[in-house]
């Protein structure tokens, strides 16, 4: 039977609306083509970048060789050119960095709101072509043409009669085979995502990885529906947020057989912050059926504090130590990369990094401080640059590594007065520092990567094990506070770096003004709140940061206070044939380096007759010279120092056996007087000078006026 024409044109009509918002709207590009196209653009951004930077660490190269040319040739450069030397070397120093830290391109994990942005943007793009004729034939109708609508109106009804009642076929174009060649790395999305298994033990369920809610709108039905009514009715119970009101879903909630984790938002217009979900944290987790321990509460990175990740545990996190192994702490780059010192409840590794970061370490006895102090010893003396000062306290506790470090002071009848000297020799040593760092034009270490470790700038870091023996002492107690006050406040910039650990025993171990420049906090088990907030300050405990509630009988697991966050980890645990492992490593490292050769010290030449004054010893020039034949010339991209160094080198194979004053090569190689004499302590220590037949306290170690 046939249709009458006007529902036959309305038929029409609406299939050509739908396939046309279907073409609009610009359904007909999946998801993984977008995804693909996304990918494909960051990729060519990265390696434009790679290729940017490798341009111009090679224009600096050529800049820096070019001048250490003209230098060699010259005899010297004018000031000018030493300028434009050092910068050039700076350069090439950042842009090599910048390409270390862009690596291999990895594919991104993309968040699906971004594959939504770029529909809506071709979406957009489409509309507009739409528009176009409808404007145009509207602009006609008012204008000149006035039949332009009304034809157009015809054409329309013409078309969607002849379309009549069959649909148009809504299907999503294939991605081009060229896009998918580019980025074979591109795993394209499941179109549905599996629902994983029931985790065990936990109240809320778990929840399907699908497409994170927008935030402000309600998550669809379901599982994540309940996770929200959990988590909101829990919160409600605690106080925390008002009854009648939701959490929102941030993003789709991760669900592993161990652990759940949600990323939500507090409702506004309440005044609930991170800190009162943590206050509550007890009460919350019997809510939602976990104790303390498997709930894990923290602020999002960089959110407001009304963003905050939620994570549910089958089991208790910190339940097993993690070891630490010996090949963890090989080649450990103290300044940049950091020791590995602690887990978190994720399992990811915490490095603990030198760089303008010292540490108060505390908790009541047996709570896991020296497994912790144990890693940060064992780490700072395998890294070369590090002199290590080491004050124990509760002798026989770190006696495992004296003869390893720089210095150890235990005796308890000298040991206080000890320390207060050392301290004092640092205190100056910061003066001298800053003089030599002022001559170079930077404030602190941190803004010269390189010079940590030259000569005069070793990273020295003072571990006083039980701090509460020294501070509290009679006699010096008082020397060694103000000491710390000084060195807390000023050593970072220097490379002095304070690791203090006290048992809690009272607030007045350490003063405030010790404490207020620790940046680090670390407190392991303490017995109460008071004691609790002696480390990680005033009122933490209130705000639901005390450490009196971890649990005492897993030693190493404490709250971490760092760059105004609290977090709760665990220290690795070092020891047995690891431990042995590696005080042979530093043993190793530590051993007195021995000269190019075992020389017989030439006896000295009968005084010439009429002379009070001995002539100079006969030197084995042969020894030298086979040793300074071995130094390698300095790469043209190395820094200034190791070409100045090279250069005092050749000056003293110049001089001969005689001698050279050390102000005079340090005005032939442009440094300070100091750094040579640093540079010749160094070869003093190594055999070179003897190898002149000249003790170390004359000539190449000798003092001038000229400092």
């Amino acid at each position: 039977m046939s249709q009458r024409p006007a529902r036959r044109t309305r038929s029409g009509a609406r299939h050509l609306a739908i396939a046309l918002a279907h073409w609009a709207g610009g359904h007909t590009v999946s998801n993984e083509e977008l995804l693909r196209r996304i990918v494909k653009a960051r990729a060519e951004a990265h390696q434009e970048a790679l290729e940017e930077h490798r341009r111009l660490v090679l224009k600096a190269h050529k800049k820096a060789t070019k001048l250490q040319r003209i230098a060699e040739e010259d005899g010297g450069l004018t000031p000018a050119a030493k300028a434009q030397l050092k910068a050039a070397v700076k350069e090439a120093e950042r842009h090599t960095t910048a390409l270390r830290a862009l690596g291999e391109f990895e594919v991104p994990s993309l968040d699906p709101g971004q594959v939504r942005h770029r529909r809506r943007r071709i979406a957009a793009a489409r509309c507009t072509v739409l528009a176009a004729p409808a404007a145009g034939i509207a602009t006609l109708s008012v204008t000149t043409t006035w039949w332009a609508a009304p034809a157009a109106a015809a054409l329309g009804m013409v078309s969607a009669w002849a379309r009549g009642p069959k649909p148009y076929d809504l299907t999503v174009r294939p991605v081009p085979a060229d896009l998918i060649a580019e980025t074979p790395m591109v795993i394209p999305p499941a179109p549905h995502a599996a629902v994983p298994a029931p985790v065990p033990g936990l109240l809320v369920p778990p929840v399907p990885a699908t497409a994170p809610a927008a935030q402000g709108t309600a998550p669809a039905e379901g599982t994540e529906h309940h996770l929200v009514l959990a988590l909101s009715k829990a919160l409600a119970a605690c106080r925390v947020i008002p009854r009648g009101t939701q959490v929102t879903l941030l993003a789709a909630p991760e669900v592993t057989p161990e652990r759940w984790t949600a990323v939500v938002r507090l409702p506004d217009d309440n005044g609930a912050t991170v800190d009162d979900v943590v206050a509550a944290r007890k009460n919350l987790g019997g809510e939602l059926g976990l104790d303390r321990a498997r709930l894990h509460v923290e602020q999002v990175a960089g959110a407001d504090d009304k963003t905050l990740r939620v994570s549910g545990f089958t089991t208790d996190p910190f339940a097993e130590p993690v070891l630490c192994t010996a090949d963890m702490l090989g080649g450990v780059d103290v300044w940049e990369q950091g020791i590995p010192v602690a887990v978190d409840a994720f399992g990811r590794l915490l490095f603990l990094r030198l760089k303008d970061v010292s540490i108060l370490l505390g908790g009541s006895s047996r709570s896991g401080k020296g497994a912790a102090l144990r890693l940060i010893i064992a780490g700072c003396l395998l890294d070369s640059r590090v002199r290590l000062h080491l004050a124990d306290g509760k002798h026989p506790g770190q006696n495992r590594w004296k003869g390893l470090t720089a210095s150890y002071v235990w005796d308890p009848d000298k040991r206080a007065k000890q320390l207060a000297k050392r301290l004092e020799a640092l205190v100056a040593e910061m003066g001298v520092r800053a003089t030599r760092l002022a001559e170079l034009g930077v404030e602190s270490l941190a803004e010269r990567p390189d010079l940590v470790g030259t000569e005069g700038l070793t990273l020295e870091v003072v571990v006083i094990d039980e701090v509460s023996a020294f501070t509290l002492d009679t006699k010096n107690g008082k020397k060694i506070t103000q000491h710390l006050i000084a060195l807390s406040a000023r050593g970072l910039a220097f490379g002095i770096v304070l690791v203090l650990a006290t048992q809690l025993s009272t607030a007045g171990v350490l003063d405030r003004l010790v404490t207020a420049n620790l940046i680090w906090r670390w407190c392991m088990y303490a017995t109460g709140a008071d004691e609790s907030n002696t480390i990680l300050g005033k009122g933490m405990a209130g705000r639901g940061y005390s450490a009196h509630l971890l649990n005492p009988e897993q030693r190493g697991t404490g709250l971490l206070l760092r760059e105004g966050r609290v977090s709760t980890v665990r220290s690795l645990w070092l020891d047995g044939n690891d431990m042995e492992a590696v005080q042979d490593m530093v043993r190793a490292l530590r051993a007195p380096a021995p000269g190019p050769s075992a020389p017989i010290p030439a006896a000295p030449a009968p005084p010439a007759s009429g002379s009070s004054t001995p002539e100079a010893a006969v030197a084995d020039w042969s020894v030298l010279e086979g040793w300074l034949n071995t130094v390698p010339a300095p790469a043209p991209s190395a820094p200034a120092g190791a070409v100045q160094r090279a250069r005092a080198l050749d000056f003293i194979r110049s001089a001969g056996p005689r001698g050279i004053k050390r102000a005079a090569v340090a005005d032939a190689v442009g440094v300070p007087a100091t750094t040579v004499g640093g540079w010749l302590k160094e070869w003093s220590d190594m055999g070179v000078v003897e190898a002149l037949g000249s003790p170390p306290h004359t000539r190449y170690a000798a003092t001038d006026g000229r400092q």
